[in-house]
């Protein structure tokens, strides 16, 4: 516990220094995060070792667990993180319900410092449980044995993808006003002991964490497992930001939960009063079971999770301010201008979404500009436009240009849109602000025409 504490003061004295090297990555430009590819390829990686059977489950206190932080810890360091733990994790002991003996788990903590030099003493942190279920000790015909309990969304998933966005963060740290914490925690099988013990024993500063991302058993993309986020009571700020990146082109839908998808160490943190969102792909009846294998999990999904997380740890990182807003009559006024995340119902063209908006209407009518197919011009033109609470397309704007000639016939076909069936919110008819992809690509072995 002193240890960490003197860690944790020695790095406050480095976080107040300068930001010259920002100033230079500013000219040269950063790094780009790493392609979906890649990721996912890190990603297949990282949860076959995670599950290997080497590990045995990685239960609390075992050996497997031990092998984790260590290897945690090593990757941590390869990315330039500055660690609050060492090498072994940082351990505590835990009295085990079933034989009443003290079992010794660990954290491993890293820290990637931000930028800004009014704002790198606060912190954004990114918590996972990184311990897994272990293992069951059977009796078969007489011969004890063990079975293996691989937990590959229960939590190699949520560890695995955050150890993707730990590198995602490094590569691009120049961006990061406030420093980000990576906190992979022990013990979360025993009611999330590993983040209890970080904010009561071992972190000196816990008063300056500002926002709290949990990332837990992600990357199931079957029945009711969709990427959703929970943020316990409705809060408007938090809201926004999770909309912020859920509205960009390319970005994974989010579904908002009401209820608590799964136990998780956010817990502990929303104890301290300290707001949180939870990432997860929620529960399933195979989780943490001898079936919870990485052949579960959907890898698209998973790094299109991580690519989600990141931006929304950028978006934290770079808030001039975590004050709460007041709430005033205006929020709910007629001139506000809903996303489609916001609303109880969303707006529908033809009783279908916007994918069926572009392949019924835009594809339909949209033609590739002689100018464009001359110039071979393909790509994605992005486009964003408000249906309003009559269910009229009005507000074009292109976000996202080919061309000249490729935007007129883009804004000319959003133009002349049928009416939608409006959004609504409690009952009453609100304006939405919708941003579609369109695809421009020139047919093989032909002078016209685009395949969608």
């Amino acid at each position: 516990m002193n240890r960490i504490r003197k860690i944790v003061f020695g790095i406050a004295c480095i976080l107040v220094a300068g930001s010259a090297d920002f100033a230079v990555a500013q000219k040269i430009g950063g790094t780009a995060p790493s392609s979906l590819k890649n990721i996912e390829d890190s990603l297949k990686k990282e949860v076959g070792y995670l599950t290997s059977s080497a590990m045995k489950g990685r239960g609390a206190g075992s050996d497997g667990e031990k092998l984790v932080a260590k290897h945690i810890y090593d990757f941590m360091q390869s990315i330039g993180g500055m660690m609050l733990s060492p090498d072994t994790g940082d351990d505590f002991g835990i009295a085990n319900p079933v034989t009443g003996d003290t079992l010794y788990s660990r954290n491993i903590v890293g820290i990637i410092p931000g930028y800004d030099p009014n704002l790198k003493g606060e912190f954004i942190l990114l918590g996972t449980q990184m311990d897994g279920p272990g293992y069951e000790s059977l009796t078969v015909n007489g011969v004890k044995q063990e079975r293996i309990l691989p937990g590959a969304y229960s939590n190699a998933s949520g560890t695995a993808a955050l150890m993707q966005v730990a590198r995602m963060v490094a590569e691009n740290k120049f961006m990061f006003r406030r420093s980000v914490i990576f906190a992979f925690f022990g013990a979360g099988g025993f009611s999330q002991a590993g983040s209890w013990y970080f904010l009561n024993r071992s972190f000196a500063d816990k008063d300056k964490i500002r926002f709290m991302v949990d990332v837990n058993s992600i990357g199931r993309d079957s029945g009711p497992n969709t990427f959703q986020a929970f943020i316990g009571l409705p809060d408007k700020d938090i809201l926004k930001d999770i909309f912020t990146v859920a509205e960009r082109p390319f970005s994974l839908s989010v579904k908002i939960a009401e209820e608590e998808p799964l136990p998780a160490d956010y817990r502990n943190f929303h104890s301290e009063d300290i707001p949180f969102t939870l990432f997860t792909t929620g529960n399933s009846p195979i989780r943490g079971t001898i079936h919870d294998t990485p052949q579960m999990l959907d890898y698209v999904q998973l790094s299109q999770a991580v690519e989600f997380i990141y931006s929304y740890a950028l978006t934290l990182a770079g808030k001039d301010s975590f004050e709460k807003t007041e709430t005033s009559e205006t929020d709910d006024s007629s001139d506000r201008v809903y996303s489609q995340l916001e609303v109880d119902r969303r707006a529908s063209f033809l009783k279908g979404d916007e994918r069926t908006f572009l392949k019924d209407w835009v594809y339909h009518y949209v033609k590739y500009p002689d100018s464009a197919i001359a110039s071979h011009t393909e790509g994605t033109e992005v486009a964003e436009f408000v249906v309003d609470k009559n269910g009229k397309v009005k507000d074009i704007r292109i976000t996202g240009s080919l061309s000249d000639d490729i935007d007129k016939e883009v804004i000319k076909v959003l133009k002349a849109s049928p009416k939608w069936t409006p959004a609504q919110l409690n009952g009453r008819n609100v304006p939405v602000k919708i941003s579609i992809a369109i695809e421009f690509k020139l047919a093989q072995g032909t002078k016209v025409g685009f395949n969608r």
